[in-house]
């Protein structure tokens, strides 16, 4: 079993980019030998409807009370497993979204909330249209300053999602350097550490052409050099076969950013884990 025991970061069925039964989830963490998940299914409000068979389709919405059900259900059927109920709040800076997050915060027994950014300006760059026509570098700062603008608006959140999520899709031969946008990037990192948030070290930018976790390690470096102590850990696994994804490079990771501990929470309290 690696080092690491707890992913936090998962997804299921409940997320329209996943067809994963939550059973496979958690089959494959007790398999792996994990100690405990945190189920956290995208919650992404007004995200950019699509047509289907000429129905109109919103993604990325679920219904959090049959969710949060389901979950408590399977924690009898999985003893040996600490099971977490979370959402990744998608952010956006619009006051329909903003009320939507705020509620969603409050009226549902969440263990860990992920603050995440999947959207730029209404678009999403995931999409080649994102980024045509455009300078790459000016795509990336424009990404890290709605970061910014975003957890200004709303910090509900327990972490920051995936910093820099943005380069796995970035142009071919495109080369990050993260230190192009320190200014900003020390604008949300302090935020988070003036407001007590974790950052997350997500793992699945680690498949991408860029082989590396989200954020970088310059910006994991940066954010404990500015007092940064909260770091939450996490594989984004739509898919059983990526849960704990390249976990075992994750303390080195750590101990070069400068950290020897990791967090998870429970019922919105962070708890410590040496590694």
């Amino acid at each position: 079993m690696t080092k690491i025991a707890y992913d936090t970061h998962l997804h299921t069925s409940y997320s329209t980019d996943s067809h994963t039964p939550l059973s496979a989830q958690l089959e494959q963490a007790v398999k792996l030998g994990l100690k405990g998940i945190c189920v956290t299914d995208h919650m992404d409000y007004d995200f950019p409807p699509e047509t289907k068979d000429g129905e109109m389709i919103y993604p990325f919405v679920f219904h959090p009370e049959q969710y949060v059900s389901e979950i408590e259900a399977c924690k009898s059927m999985y003893p040996s497993l600490d099971i977490g109920i979370g959402v990744e709040c998608g952010l956006q800076t619009s006051d329909s979204v903003q009320r939507k997050n705020h509620a969603l915060n409050t009226e549902y027994p969440w263990d860990y909330m992920i603050g995440s950014l999947h959207l730029v300006d209404g678009a999403d760059p995931y999409n080649a249209s994102y980024w045509e026509g455009q300078d790459a570098d000016a795509c990336v700062r424009r990404y890290f300053e709605q970061i910014y603008e975003n957890i200004r608006l709303f910090s509900e959140f327990d972490s920051l999602g995936h910093l820099d999520y943005v380069v796995r899709y970035a142009p071919a031969g495109y080369i990050y350097e993260p230190e192009k946008f320190f200014d900003i990037i020390d604008e949300i990192l302090s935020f988070l550490i003036h407001e007590d948030k974790s950052l997350e070290l997500n793992t699945s930018g680690l498949k991408s052409a860029a082989r590396t976790q989200n954020p970088h390690l310059s910006i994991l470096k940066r954010y404990v050099a500015l007092g940064g102590t909260f770091l939450t850990i996490g594989s984004d696994a739509h898919t059983p076969d990526g849960m704990a994804y390249d976990f075992d490079l994750v303390p080195d990771i750590i101990k070069k950013a400068g950290l020897h501990q990791y967090v998870t929470y429970h019922q919105r309290k962070p708890v410590f884990h040496d590694l």
